[in-house]
């Protein structure tokens, strides 16, 4: 059974990779399956046992207000409109009073189509007793995620330069895949403010010794869906 029930679902962005699709249509509305995208990750989600969903609005606001306004479902929804773009951390924050007492949430992209199984990765999650579980592939990308035996997230690269933010031996490097799981306990650690991206955050948290986890979803197809090429219909 489930021990997660909600999760944050990103969909403020200007899509920008997807223009001039975005230029009147917010990303998350775009169509992907004969249905629109966010759909896609509403679904997945709901299939892990998540009943209440937080979805951050920002590009084209009044047109995603418009469609939760007239959708059916179910599922218990409430829209976050941002009146500038927070990045992925701000937005976490700015949705704190929502997702505190939650225990464990997920945090998800709205442009992520994957078949991996997220009750397996939320096992994992609560057996290792991870403050952040982040689901991750070995995929080419400019920005990876360095791990060391163990799975523990110890830095990254980027711009084709690492940086260890722990005293380990790096055994590989992995893409992320768009995919938190993350305890609410984070909330009382997060020192950023504003506008910010939460890797940043967690970097400085692995160097004070903090457990941040990968869970590698193995040969399980994830897809980008914020590419052009990969918008489907």
């Amino acid at each position: 059974m489930s021990k997660v029930t909600k999760a944050m679902i990103l969909a403020a962005g200007f899509g920008t990779r997807l223009r001039p699709l975005t230029d009147t249509i917010p990303k998350p509305l775009l169509p992907f399956n004969g249905k629109p995208m966010i759909e896609n990750a509403i679904s997945k989600l709901r299939s892990a046992g998540v009943n209440e969903f937080i979805i951050n609005i920002h590009h084209h606001a009044e047109k995603m207000e418009d469609y939760f306004q007239r959708r059916s479902g179910t599922e218990n929804i409430t829209l976050i409109k941002e009146h500038d773009i927070l990045g992925t951390g701000g937005a976490l924050v700015n949705a704190k009073e929502l997702l505190n007492g939650s225990g464990s949430f997920f945090l998800y992209n709205a442009d992520v189509d994957t078949g991996m199984d997220l009750l397996e990765m939320e096992k994992y999650h609560f057996d290792t007793g991870s403050l952040v579980t982040l689901a991750l592939k070995e995929r080419k990308t400019s920005r990876y995620l360095i791990l060391d035996s163990e799975m523990n997230i110890i830095g990254r690269t980027e711009n084709d330069s690492d940086t260890l933010y722990r005293d380990k031996k790096p055994e590989k490097k992995m893409g992320f895949c768009g995919i938190h799981l993350i305890s609410d306990k984070i909330f009382g650690l997060i020192e950023s403010s504003g506008s910010f991206d939460i890797i940043p955050e967690y970097m400085r948290l692995i160097s004070m010794d903090f457990m941040i986890k990968g869970f590698d979803i193995g040969s399980t197809s994830w897809q980008d869906l914020g590419k052009l090429n990969n918008s489907g219909n």
